[in-house]
């Protein structure tokens, strides 16, 4: 294949995707990791794309155009991993924040058989989901509705957290996380959701599947030093793993 024809396979990939991974691609194309990179270089500076750390992204990501339902279906099979994985560190009797996000979605999912916790939550979508489980007692901190992700946001739910509850962990995810810059959203009104779940956890778990590594976002939710623990689905470079132990954050792959 010339180098033409595998720019313009991975400019159809990154558009169906959102998202590449250098790795993926030099597996697929059979080519080294060095040639991907250079790829990535031309397509940025065509305005195709923008590279991250270990991959790229669109320049222009439509996925908070989607819907919650639909954003469900990205990466499903690992976010399932990643919630699964994350429902074994909630023990009976505790309190947990849950976002609005779809892995806390997936979390929620996989805590069912548990009994004697409570899980505050802003979205809706979990409040559905764990409605009839016995052993679970749900609190919801209403607010503003936002129906493209059927969460609450704003003032009242900012505040029924803040003066209300405090948790044993705070599971969330966000729109992307970057070594320089940290946990980005590209909600105002979530973001400001997440800063007081962070807040008022005695520990944060940060849920985060691939295809958040090295994305950027506005506003800012944190820095990594926010989190105790950061949960993902694949193997993160020697870079990331020195600046995860530099902060004190334990690591889990799955």
């Amino acid at each position: 294949m010339l180098a033409v024809e595998r720019r313009s396979s991975i400019e159809q990939i990154i558009n169906e995707n959102g998202s590449v991974l250098v790795t993926d691609l030099a597996r697929q194309f059979d080519v080294t990791a060095e040639t991907i990179r250079n790829d990535l270089l031309k397509l940025e500076k065509q305005g195709v794309l923008i590279r991250t750390y270990g991959g790229a992204t669109l320049v222009e990501n439509n996925s908070t155009d989607m819907t919650i339902t639909e954003r469900d279906t990205v990466n499903y099979e690992e976010k399932q991993r990643i919630g699964k994985r994350a429902a074994q560190m909630i023990r009976n009797g505790e309190t947990i924040f849950l976002d609005a996000s779809t892995s806390a979605w997936h979390l929620a999912r996989n805590i069912k058989d548990k009994s004697g916790i409570t899980v505050i939550t802003n979205a809706s979508k979990i409040v559905s989901e764990l409605a009839e489980c016995d052993g679970i007692r749900v609190i919801c901190t209403g607010g503003e509705l936002t129906p493209r992700n059927m969460s609450y946001i704003g003032r009242i739910a900012e505040n029924t957290i803040r003066e209300n509850y405090f948790a044993n962990k705070c599971f969330f995810s966000c729109k992307g996380v970057s070594l320089l810059h940290g946990l980005a959203d590209s909600s105002e009104g979530e973001a400001e959701v997440k800063k007081t779940m962070i807040k008022n956890s005695e520990s944060v778990i940060f849920l985060c599947d691939h295809n958040k590594l090295g994305r950027l976002g506005v506003p800012t939710i944190a820095g990594l030093d926010s989190v105790d623990c950061f949960i993902t689905d694949v193997k993160l470079s020697e870079e990331w793993n020195e600046e995860l132990e530099r902060y004190d954050v334990s690591l889990i792959t799955v």
